[in-house]
C-alpha cells in the first residue's frame, strides 16, 4: 500500500473511530459492546497503518519547512497518545484518583486527533483516483481490516483472561476496587464545581404547567424509596450501590407521563423520559450524601451512563417535550 492510499484510509478511519467513542458515551447499555469492538478495531487500524504512514512522516520531514508542519506533528503526537491510553486503560491501567484518568485522556486525545486530521485533508488534500478500486488496492485493504480485527481479538480474549469476570463492563468502564462509598471518585461534568449548599435552606422546585411546588430536605424524607442501581462514569469506572431516595414520579401529579428536565444548581441540566426507574437520591450505602457525591439531592439514572446522573438538584420541569431535543452530550 502506498502512502497516498493510506493517508485516504487514514481519512476515514480516524473520524469514524471518533464517532464511535462519542456513541459509547451516549450508550449506557443495549448497543454498547458492538460499538466497543468498532472502536477497537478502528483505532488498532490507524496502528496497522503506520507502517506506510511513517513512509509519509519521514518524507515531509525530511523536505523544507512548509505551512503545517506544527500541525501535523501534533496530528502524529495525539493519535500516538489516543492509541496507548486505550490500550492501556483496556488492561485496566485507570488512574481513577488521578485529576484526568486514563480514559479521560484517550477521549481527550482522541478529538484532538479527529480534529486535526480533518483540517489535515482539508489544507493538504489527497484525491481518490480510479485505480484506487483496483483488486490489488482492494485485497491490501481486506489484509488490513483483517489485521485490525485480528488484534481486536486478541486484546478482548487478553483483556478476558487478565480480568476477572464482572469487573469491566461493556462500556468498557472497570468496577472500583472498593465498594465502599467513601472509594467513589467525586466527579463532575467538566468544568462543573461544587456548589455551597445548605441543606436546611435548600429547596426542590418541581414545576408542572403552571404549577409549582417546592419541597425541603425534611419533606422528602417521609420517603424512603431504594434502588441498586450502577454509576457507570464517562471517566472509566463503576460501581454498583444502593441509592435511596424519593422517585420523582411521587413528586408529580397521579398518572404523569412525558418527560423531566433536571437542572442542577451549577446550571447544568438533562432531559429524561418520565419512568419509574427515576429516583431523586439523598442517601447511598445507607449514609446521607456527601457534598461532593451531589447532596443535598442527585438524580440516579440506571442504564444511563453518569452524566445523566446529575448532581445538586434544585430544579424539575415535567412537560410532554420529547427528552431527545437535547444534545446527545452536555454543552456546558
Amino acid at each position: 500500500m502506498n502512502g497516498r492510499v493510506a493517508n485516504l484510509v487514514l481519512l476515514g478511519v480516524v473520524p469514524l473511530a471518533a464517532a464511535s467513542g462519542f456513541c459509547m458515551f451516549v450508550f449506557g447499555s443495549g448497543l454498547v459492546w458492538p460499538i466497543a469492538v468498532l472502536h477497537g478495531a478502528l483505532g488498532l487500524t490507524v496502528f496497522v497503518l503506520v507502517p506506510w504512514k511513517s513512509i509519509v512522516v519521514r518524507r515531509g520531514l525530511r523536505r523544507a519547512r512548509r505551512p503545517g508542519r506544527t500541525t501535523s506533528v501534533l496530528l502524529t503526537a495525539s493519535t500516538l497518545v489516543a492509541l496507548v491510553t486505550g490500550v492501556a486503560h483496556r488492561f485496566g491501567v485507570l488512574l481513577a484518583d488521578s485529576p484526568v484518568t486514563t480514559l479521560q485522556l484517550h477521549v481527550g486525545a482522541g478529538v484532538v486527533a479527529a480534529v486535526l486530521t480533518l483540517w489535515h485533508a482539508h489544507h493538504r488534500r489527497v484525491r481518490a483516483r480510479r485505480t484506487d478500486l483496483s483488486r490489488r488496492t482492494l485485497l491490501r485493504l481486506g489484509v488490513v481490516a483483517s489485521a485490525a480485527g485480528v488484534l481486536e481479538g486478541s486484546a478482548q480474549a487478553a483483556s478476558a483472561l487478565t480480568t476477572p469476570s464482572g469487573v469491566r463492563r461493556p462500556t468498557g468502564s472497570f468496577k472500583l476496587a472498593s465498594s465502599s462509598v467513601a472509594a467513589i471518585p467525586t466527579t463532575s461534568w467538566l468544568f462543573d464545581q461544587v456548589p455551597e449548599l445548605d441543606p436546611a435552606a435548600w429547596r426542590l422546585t418541581v414545576r408542572t404547567g403552571d404549577a409549582s411546588h417546592d419541597w425541603s430536605l425534611e419533606d422528602l424524607a417521609r420517603w424512603n424509596d431504594r434502588q441498586m442501581a450502577v454509576l457507570d462514569c464517562t471517566g472509566g469506572w463503576w460501581t454498583q450501590q444502593e441509592w435511596a431516595g424519593v422517585r420523582v414520579r411521587r413528586l408529580l401529579p397521579d398518572g404523569a407521563t412525558g418527560t423531566v428536565e433536571v437542572t442542577s444548581a451549577t446550571g447544568y441540566h438533562r432531559r429524561l423520559p418520565l419512568t419509574d426507574h427515576l429516583l431523586l437520591a439523598t442517601r447511598v450505602g445507607g449514609t446521607t450524601l456527601s457534598v461532593g457525591h451531589g447532596a443535598p439531592a442527585r438524580l440516579v439514572v440506571p442504564g444511563r451512563r453518569g452524566y445523566h446522573w446529575v448532581k445538586w438538584v434544585v430544579r424539575i420541569d415535567h412537560d410532554s417535550q420529547p427528552w431527545w431535543i437535547q444534545p446527545p452530550l452536555p454543552l456546558q
